[in-house]
């Protein structure tokens, strides 16, 4: 008997086996036509949106995080409140939120300030919405690791509020030790849906916060929360869609929300029963559809030409791991599946943001083959490299100090490096981080500060994009529970890509909360503004006067505006080592070797700015040293 299951194909697609014009994952959900599809850059803009979406709910919510803190301020600064009672300011904040959907009630919660998630989801729930929240519990021995903040005091804390919160424990199994399940996703009314990396949370400790605006300033007290002020600045993407391919998340939630009634011992041994009986079974007849649609060159129903307006083709992708769940004993691997078809099918570029770059699997210490490969994450690195040895340009953004594994990403770099020799003598593969400076009041001494990158996209060609909780690391590709979206559509990726380049280039100059406006969502053309009601009216062109800048026109060419912000991170590199502030946020990702070339010293697991400032400064910088 010839067992034909989805890991059989996804075997032979990595093998390269599968060749044509796919985008497309098989094996998961389908290719849906998604009504309208933003992107949402930092935690300010993603939390406000979540937060609107919920006040306005109707019916359900549905919340899927890594970690989660209730106390977690989600609407701050001007947002929250744009001037005195009274004002013009605080009358059209007010307006524009009414014209979003908020009644007098939630309107009054809003102007007193109490958008706590757990005000806000509670609000929700005393109304009548059946609001759901499920959270990673990992094995936490004597409850001294904090990998998480502790899921039982959130799980308390909401359940006060009226809300039904699960903790899942799926990945306590001796099959999955290391396992995270790092989902960040959520659904309003099963039709608008969140996506991206950025968890209502900030970490154990204070140290984590996920809410920053556009500009990272080196210091905000808005950026404070009820654990002190956040030293880092935190760089994240997120997205907000609407229509079909919001069942596709809940349908995920859903799956998981349902295992976490089973039983420890159930939930400790492995799916081997129901991994049986889907082997012996052979692949579900929608597979083999999905499969054959995708693989014969065909669109799958519902993925055809692109719809007039803002509709976009899109899937919903995840990663499930093996052995952890009974819906998916083999495991779903959608995300990588998606990211090695759109890298084969890249002509002129490819920008990746990551806060991780691995091969191995980190599993607690940073030392270089410790841990295990995944074949997917392998495939993934193999594809990459072949792109850059084509001709293909590569842009990747990573954080200069990692919590945790910067000598596994400084590995993974020498190693693409080494098998695209032609691309790094030529150039085509650039590696970037981010930072903030700003200059001391007592001395005028220019200070440095990382801007931690926990962004997690992928953009080819103007053509493709993906966001969502996976990092380019094996754990991504195949240990942890992830969910990602995959989207062909010119518009959207452009708009994604611009909308990024323009922030680390520094071409918002407003530094203030409530960019371009109080409660405005920034959405940069050519993105068309859709038809909107509730969260999508919060839409917003910018209104800074970009058209007049050089920069921002020639970043329409993609090749163009890789060769802009790496001159930008050249230059910026100069000034820092001349004292002087930077000009946007880019500077180039130096290796150890490469720092000791430009006589800086980059420390070996925390990178270039935060042991600079221990020196320039005196002051100790403290980092999380565990994986986030």
């Amino acid at each position: 008997m010839v067992l034909r299951t989805p890991v059989r194909r996804i075997e032979r697609m990595l093998a390269g086996e599968v060749t044509g014009n796919e985008w497309w994952a098989v094996g998961d959900a389908p290719v849906r036509v998604a009504e309208a599809l933003a992107p949402l850059v930092d935690g300010r803009s993603a939390m406000l949106a979540m937060c609107v979406a919920f006040l306005t709910a109707k019916h359900t919510i549905w919340l899927a995080d890594w970690s989660l803190h209730a106390q977690l301020l989600m609407v701050r600064g001007k947002d929250q409140r744009a001037g005195r009672d009274g004002s013009p300011e605080q009358h059209a904040l007010i307006e524009r939120l009414r014209a979003a959907g908020l009644d007098e009630d939630a309107l009054a919660l809003w102007s007193a300030g109490r958008l706590r998630v757990m005000d806000v989801l509670g609000f929700a729930a005393q109304r009548g919405v059946d609001v759901r929240v499920l959270l990673w519990d990992p094995f936490d021995p004597f409850g001294r690791v904090h990998i998480v903040n502790d899921p039982r005091k959130q799980q308390k804390l909401l359940e006060s509020c009226g809300v039904h919160c699960r903790l899942d424990k799926n990945s306590r199994s001796p099959f999955h030790v290391a396992q995270a399940l790092h989902q960040k996703c959520a659904v309003v009314d099963g039709y608008t849906a969140f996506v991206g990396g950025v968890d209502l949370t900030v970490e154990y400790g204070g140290d984590f916060d996920r809410w920053d605006t556009s500009t990272h300033p080196f210091a905000s007290a808005t950026r404070a929360t009820d654990l002190g002020p956040a030293p880092h600045p935190w760089h994240d993407v997120h997205t907000v869609l609407a229509g079909n391919p919001a069942q596709d998340v809940e349908r995920n939630i859903r799956q998981r929300w349902d295992e976490t009634y089973r039983h420890g011992l159930r939930r400790s041994a492995p799916p081997l029963k129901t991994l049986a009986k889907e082997l012996l079974a052979g692949e579900r007849d929608g597979d083999r559809g999905l499969r054959d649609a995708t693989e014969g060159g065909d669109h799958v129903p519902g993925s055809g030409a692109a719809e007039v307006g803002s509709a976009v083709r899109m899937q919903v992708v995840r990663t499930i791991p093996a052995l952890t769940y009974r819906f998916a004993p083999q495991g779903i691997h959608g995300i990588a599946q998606a990211y090695i078809l759109a890298l084969r099918q890249a002509r002129r570029f490819i920008y990746l943001e990551s806060q991780y770059l691995w091969l191995e699997t980190f599993s607690g210490l940073d030392i270089w083959r410790l841990g295990w490969p995944s074949h997917f994450m392998q495939t993934l690195l193999d594809e990459l490299a072949g792109a850059a040895e084509r001709g293909i340009v590569i842009g990747l953004v990573l954080p200069d100090h990692p919590n945790a594994g910067r000598e596994y990403t400084d590995n993974t770099i020498a190693w693409l490096r080494r098998n695209a020799p032609g691309a790094a003598r030529d150039g085509r593969l650039r590696f970037f981080t981010l930072a903030t400076s700003d200059s001391r009041t007592r001395d005028n001494l220019m200070r440095y500060r990382p801007v931690y990158v926990h962004a997690k996209v992928g953009i080819v060609d103007d053509t493709w994009a993906t966001v969502g909780s996976a990092n380019l690391n094996s754990r991504g590709m195949s240990h942890d529970a992830e969910l990602n979206i995959s989207v062909l559509d010119d518009e959207f990726a452009r708009s994604l890509r611009l909308a990024l380049w323009a922030e680390h280039l520094g071409l918002f100059s407003t530094a203030h909360t409530g960019w371009p406006a109080p409660a405005a969502l920034p959405l940069l053309a050519p993105l068309p503004r859709p038809r909107t009601e509730g969260v999508l009216s919060l839409l917003e062109e910018p209104v800074d006067a970009l058209d007049s800048n050089a920069d921002w026109l020639a970043l329409r060419d993609p090749l163009a505006g890789l060769d802009i912000l790496w001159r930008r991170a050249q230059d910026n590199l100069d000034r820092l080592c001349g004292g002087e502030r930077l000009v946007g946020q880019l500077l180039p990702y130096l290796t150890r070797d490469e720092g000791h070339d430009r006589e800086l010293t980059v420390d070996a697991k925390r990178g270039l700015l935060d042991p600079l400032r221990q020196t320039r400064e005196g002051v100790h910088i403290r980092h999380v040293g565990k994986y986030v």
